[in-house]
């Protein structure tokens, strides 16, 4: 049975529902999903929670009451951060981005000190608010349900996107106008102001973990290791604005420039960003798409490894720029293929481009999304062979080309894919009410496709410089359509819905029917179903085989067969039976 149909009809059941983490998704009667997928995603025992259900549902039937339904502003806080993320895409982020990069490419020039400023304020918009804000709206959402437990200070949690939209905004127009001595005031109070807000909101997520009274996961320690990389990013950006204020004439910018970027980026790309996509994986991936799960050994290697090859790419970059000594060149590049390992090690623990499972709109968005971070990391790690084909000491084209790689491949495109699975769930809407998103796949891929080629080959030729000017306003284009389509589904409110009943036809699956109608089991039987009585291929095969296809595998008349199930209906209901309103004979 669905969720709604279950609350509908015994709506003693909801608190059972939202101990385990409903509270507040899909509106009143939850989102149109299983019982089995909903036990599987919250990670719920099935046969308790059945149990605990069967307790609900009886003393509904002894005293009939009114679902009980009270959200709180806990329950929907995850839209207004994903709307802030999608605004600020539109306009200092992907927008500004790809305006930069068309001046560049006219240049026939990839880097510039005179357009710093613009860059720089992308950049920070990029991660401060585009990342942040759907980290932010996600973690919100989703960790209390992860732990079983309420948000820790909700009121609080929804005060810090009203701080921190304003704080971005300033803080980046604070790169565009540094020179501005009013500015730079503003630009470091707003930073402060970030550093301020990304430490509450690390706290309101740590105590509700810490007061769900459950035991630390292994995705978890991802999770406060990526939440230790958000704070010390933010502290180190603040202090990346304050010095860069006090700096005079071109040799001081690309002297600091040389030395603070590539850290600076690896601590909010590497250490923040993607320490955050490795943790919610963990728990995600696995339970709502039903991938293997990561061994907790293998996830505490993982751990380990990631974030002390992060550190290692920080501080050995660090010091081959102050030293030039070729053996922190050769630690820098063990930090890097250190990372790469970590992704590869996760990818074949999850069985990622292996194992089937259910398929949906979201599933080549993320797989896509480690696709492309295995690319950008084999990328980076190369470098060294290309800057020595090259006969260069570096290549700004193709480290621009890895970056952009592993943002926009990597990060963006499993924030379009997160956010795609999650939101029709927490808006309760069906698959048909919200659009495919193929389109969008693929102008996103082509678009970075295109970006990251034709930027590495602006070092040979002069015409990729407007293929990668193109190439912004094709992802920008695929970023459209979803931010359309998200922006509308979260518009929507979720309507009290009757039950759907299940239409006794060929398409219906089997489990359905044998579910939803205890009496039809014997009819399977009779025509050689012999399965439909083993509780395992119930919970498996059933699920996804229709009675077509059924009649096919067992070569059955399907006319027979249907005519069949239709008389026990029809027969139960002569009698009087008590699933009358579950299933619909046509």
């Amino acid at each position: 049975m669905n969720l709604p149909e279950i609350l509908s009809r015994y709506p003693s059941c909801r608190p059972v529902f939202d101990r385990y983490g409903l509270t507040g998704c899909g509106g009143e009667l939850g989102p149109r999903e299983p019982l089995w997928f909903f036990a599987r995603a919250h990670r719920v025992d099935e046969a308790r929670l059945i149990g605990e259900l069967d307790v609900a549902a009886r003393a509904e039937a002894a005293s009939p009451g009114k679902l009980e339904y009270h959200p709180g502003p806990a329950d929907t806080i995850y839209r207004r951060f994903f709307k802030a993320a999608i605004l600020t895409m539109f306009t200092f982020g992907c927008v500004m981005g790809g305006l930069n990069l068309a001046v560049m490419a006219g240049r026939h020039q990839l880097t510039s000190l005179d357009l710093r400023g613009v860059t720089w304020a992308h950049a920070h918009a990029q991660v401060a608010g585009w990342v942040t804000f759907f980290v932010m709206g996600f973690a919100y959402q989703a960790i209390p349900r992860f732990k079983f437990t309420k948000l820790q200070w909700p009121r609080l949690a929804c005060a810090t996107l009203y701080i921190m939209a304003p704080a971005v905004v300033i803080r980046a127009m604070g790169d565009l106008f540094l020179s501005n001595p009013a500015w730079v005031l503003a630009g470091s109070i707003a930073g402060a102001a970030e550093l301020a807000i990304v430490v509450t909101f690390a706290t309101i997520i740590v105590q509700t973990i810490r007061k769900s009274g459950q035991p630390v996961e292994p995705y978890e320690r991802f999770l406060f290791a990526a939440l230790g990389w958000m704070i010390v990013a933010f502290a180190f950006d603040l202090w990346v604005f304050v010095q860069s204020a006090q700096l005079a004439g071109d040799k001081q910018w690309i002297s600091f420039i040389s030395q603070v970027d590539a850290p600076w980026r690896d601590m909010q790309l590497a250490g923040f960003a993607a320490g955050m996509i490795l943790a919610v994986s963990q728990r995600f991936l696995p339970f709502l798409y039903g991938f293997r799960e990561v061994p907790a050994r293998t996830a505490r290697v993982v751990l380990w490894l990631w974030n002390l090859s992060v550190a290692g790419n920080i501080v050995f970059y660090s010091l081959l720029i102050r030293t030039t000594d070729p053996a922190w060149g050769i630690a820098f590049e063990l930090s890097i293929v250190g990372m790469l390992v970590s992704v590869l090690v996760l990818v074949r623990a999850f069985r990622l481009f292996s194992r089937r499972v259910e398929r949906d709109r979201s599933l080549p968005f993320l797989r896509a999304s480690f696709a492309w971070a295995i690319f950008a990391l084999v990328l980076v790690t190369l470098m060294p062979v290309y800057s020595a084909l090259r006969n260069v000491a570096f290549s700004h084209a193709y480290f621009g080309a890895y970056r952009h790689a592993f943002t926009v491949g990597f990060i963006s495109l499993m924030i379009v894919g997160v956010s795609s699975k999650v939101v029709p769930v927490l808006c309760g809407l069906e698959a048909s009410e919200v659009s495919s998103l193929r389109a969008s796949f693929w102008l996103i891929n082509i678009g970075n496709a295109m970006r990251v080629f034709s930027e590495i080959l602006t070092d040979f030729y002069g015409w990729a410089y407007p293929v990668a000017a193109v190439s912004a306003w094709v992802e920008v284009s695929g970023l459209a359509l979803w931010a359309i389509d998200l922006w509308m589904a979260m518009n929507r409110r979720p309507s009290a819905r009757a039950p759907h009943p299940i239409s006794l036809t060929l398409s219906a699956r089997v489990s359905e029917v044998a579910d939803a109608y205890p009496e039809t089991v014997p009819v399977f039987l009779e025509f050689g179903f012999q399965m439909i009585t083993n509780p395992m291929m119930r919970k498996t095969v059933a699920r996804s085989v229709s009675l077509d296809q059924a009649c096919r595998l067992h070569h059955v008349d399907c006319a027979k067969f249907i005519a069949a199930l239709r008389d026990a209906v029809a027969r139960n209901r002569a009698a009087g039976g008590t699933s009358e309103g579950l299933v619909s004979v046509p």
